[in-house]
């Protein structure tokens, strides 16, 4: 598909402007001097002139987004109106070039941001690389919509709510037609996504139109390009119809694919007929290129349903509409340089330093009292972190709990290793590996190995026994001057199985020592086999009773000791981790906030009130109480568990079972460590045998079809072959006749 011609939006022009002047005036005025920020108004001067004299290009895009940024700064700092920094805009109307003067800032953002989106367009139409187009329509119609949408009483033609509306759709139509022919460029979309996104084209241009028409009877805009629009629209519901009737073809519904093509063609038709400026001359050639190639499809459809399909074809009229998918959309104000570091491009706030220095010195006395409330509450921090370190390491915790933790659970439960468990649920999923189906599919293809063997043998040996009995008159060509490539795929065929039946054997070699296990894990984790062949390897403990549970119930208890709990001691432990990341994630959020406070605007707005430090800062202060209290109540929950915690793990120590328990654990864990060893082996052989075969499968199909498909060319040769015989023998004994 051939890109259709695109349109580009002229750019309003302007008059030269001095910054400078009327912004040292204005600080000047305000501030009292204006030496100091001298450097910084002849830099918007100068920007604004760079402004003015951008190209139609990335750079000069990006010389008008720099300039909107420091606008919209500069706003934040100096009132530019009329009873502020008074400043005379004058711009000409993009179409009538009737000039507007007026010293609102917001005339001079919204002139500069249609200029941003005129550029877009431009970048859009002269983009060999349809993806960069692609962006660069869609962002033109962002700006267009926000200059819509936040500047409603535009001074001037151009700047009107419904014209720049107008230009938004144009522009996002522009871009979904562009979204289509990359992906008809790219050929991987499939039919049922470009059917969809070149219906949404259709539509985007129909709305185009409507506006557009809109605005030229009001005097603005080109006529021409409702024209082109409208050719657009017919182009691309034709598209879409297009790849709507190859979408019905490939599930063989050829008769309502015929329709949509019928549909297509109409459409194209309308696009061929309707009025399209001489500018546009080239735009017919592809519709006329367009045409022919639906034309030629729509004939090979009606043949193949005549002769393959036989379809009813629908009446266009009853086909069901095509739904449209939008791909394109305008692009945000606040994406329009999403991927880039947008400070960078704006650049620092020209104006950042103008600030009193009444107020200048109040921040920096807020700052040092929110610096005295960090430091505070750092050194609580790191005083509760000391605390629970050595309180722990005192305690040899967490390490130690991990070994108590073992010699009871060794001690109450028959559990299974869990890595055996999940090597068991896999088997048993799986199943054990056998070789029975590969070896069928290997004789299978022997068997159609020799069969093509025999056939061919016996073509030859028949063809050549002629040759044999009538000499010269036997026309017929040497067999194996024929089956050269026949006997060659036959014989690849074989070593193909002779070296697929090796790699066989070294997977059943591998498979073979390791059966016994495979068949235990197989059965699943549930086995009793395997519950009891963990028994008796002595990897679970056969003793039914915990010595601790008889200890405690039959001499501690009637001592009034009490029963040691290991669960309880690593809730305890848990606890203070969590206390721990909590009092460290307020910390750093409180430090956060702290950092990013900043005031200087409400302190400028009461700069005028007398000793208002004092209270302001109380007042903004109070901010970060909330964090100071969750950071104590840490503090205080963390002595209180650190105390539960030493008693528990006394009651967990003194207890004279868990020593005598820890030999029978370390005797349990080196039988245990020796039979998962066996298991894991059985494992990773029975998993590469498993996969190892799985490719052998795939192999065996592959060869099997290569195999069969030999088979058919031998047999349909052998018979040609044999035809021929017939043909030359009948051909013989009618010359025979004749000579009688």
């Amino acid at each position: 598909m051939a890109p259709s011609p695109k349109l580009a939006v002229p750019l309003k022009t302007t008059k030269d402007l001095d910054w400078a002047s009327p912004l040292q005036a204005y600080i000047r005025n305000t501030y009292g001097s204006s030496e100091n920020f001298s450097k910084e108004c002849q830099m918007f001067s100068r920007l604004r002139q760079d402004m003015t004299g951008a190209g139609k290009d990335a750079t000069g895009r990006d010389l008008l987004y720099k300039y909107y940024g420091q606008l919209e700064l500069l706003d934040l700092r100096i009132p530019v109106e009329e009873g502020g920094c008074r400043v005379g805009f004058t711009w000409m109307d993009a179409y009538t070039h009737l000039e507007t003067t007026q010293h609102s800032i917001a005339f001079e953002k919204a002139s500069v941001l249609f200029n941003l989106a005129s550029t877009n367009s431009h970048i859009a139409v002269d983009a060999s690389d349809l993806k960069i187009a692609y962006k660069a329509f869609q962002a033109a119609s962002g700006i267009y919509t926000f200059v819509a949408e936040n500047f409603l009483h535009a001074p001037s033609s151009d700047l009107n709510r419904d014209t720049v509306k107008a230009l938004a759709t144009l522009m996002l139509a522009q871009a979904q037609e562009v979204f289509v022919e990359t992906l008809l460029s790219e050929g991987k979309a499939k039919p049922a996504v470009l059917t969809k996104v070149a219906k949404s084209a259709a539509n985007m241009y129909k709305t185009a139109v409507e506006g557009i028409s809109n605005a030229v009877s009001k005097g603005w805009g080109e006529r021409d390009w409702v024209s082109l629009a409208n050719v657009q629209q017919y182009y691309m519901e034709s598209v879409a119809n297009h790849q709507q009737a190859l979408l019905q073809s490939s599930k063989s519904k050829e008769g309502i694919a015929i329709a949509y093509m019928k549909i297509s063609i109409s459409k194209s038709e309308a696009a061929m007929r309707s009025y399209l400026p001489s500018a546009y001359n080239a735009f017919n050639e592809i519709l006329n290129a367009h045409n022919a190639q639906l034309t030629t499809a729509l004939a090979s459809m009606e043949k193949d349903n005549d002769l393959v399909y036989h379809n009813s074809v629908p009446p266009v009229n009853t086909v069901p509409e095509i739904g449209p998918l939008e791909a394109a959309v305008p692009t945000p104000m606040s994406d329009l340089y999403k991927d880039q570091d947008i400070t960078q491009l704006i650049g620092r706030d020209i104006f950042e330093k103008l600030i009193p220095v009444s107020v200048a010195e109040q921040i920096s006395m807020y700052t040092e009292e929110k610096a005295k409330v960090l430091r505070a509450e750092g050194e609580k921090v790191d005083v509760a972190e000391e605390e629970l370190s050595t309180a722990l390491e005192y305690l040899g915790l967490p390490a130690a709990l991990k070994t108590i933790r073992q010699i009871t659970q060794s001690v109450n439960t028959n559990k299974i290793d869990d890595q055996v468990l999940s090597w068991a649920q896999k088997i048993h999923a799986e199943g054990p590996v056998t070789f029975a189906d590969i070896d069928q599919k290997k004789r299978d293809i022997y068997e159609m190995v020799e069969r093509c063997d025999r056939e061919l043998e016996a073509e030859e040996a028949e063809s050549e026994g002629m040759r044999a009995r009538l000499g010269q008159f036997w026309s017929q060509s040497p067999s194996a001057s024929l089956t050269s490539t026949l006997k060659s795929d036959l014989h690849s065929i074989k070593e193909s199985l002779w070296t697929a039946s090796n790699s066989d054997k070294k997977l059943q070699a591998q498979y073979a020592p390791v059966e016994g296990e495979i068949r235990i894990l197989a059965q699943g984790p549930n086995s009793p086999e395997l519950a009891a062949y963990f028994r008796q390897s002595g990897s679970v403990s056969s003793l039914s009773n915990s010595l601790l549970d008889m200890d405690l119930s039959e001499r501690q208890a009637t001592a009034g000791v009490k029963k040691p709990d290991t669960e309880a001691v690593e809730s305890l432990l848990k606890k203070l981790t969590k206390l721990k990341k909590e009092r460290g994630l307020v910390y750093t959020e409180m430090k956060q906030k702290i950092q990013q406070d900043d005031i200087s605007s409400l302190l400028i707005l009461n700069q005028k009130v007398p000793n208002i430090e004092e209270k302001l800062f109380k007042s903004e202060l109070e901010k970060f109480i909330p964090y100071q209290k969750r950071i104590a109540a840490t503090v205080y929950q963390q002595a209180m568990t650190l105390k539960e915690l030493t008693a528990e793990w006394k009651a967990v120590l003194d207890n004279p079972a868990i020593k005598q328990r820890r030999a029978q654990l370390d005797d349990s864990d080196r039988r245990s460590h020796g039979t998962i060893s066996r298991f894991k082996q059985a494992f990773e052989a029975w998993n590469d045998v498993y996969y190892g075969k799985q490719k052998g499968v795939h192999f065996y199909n592959e060869l099997f079809d290569f195999a069969k498909s030999t088979e058919r060319n031998v047999l349909e040769f052998v018979e040609n072959r044999r035809d021929e015989s017939k043909r030359i023998l009948a051909t013989l004994q009618n010359r025979r006749q004749q000579m009688i």
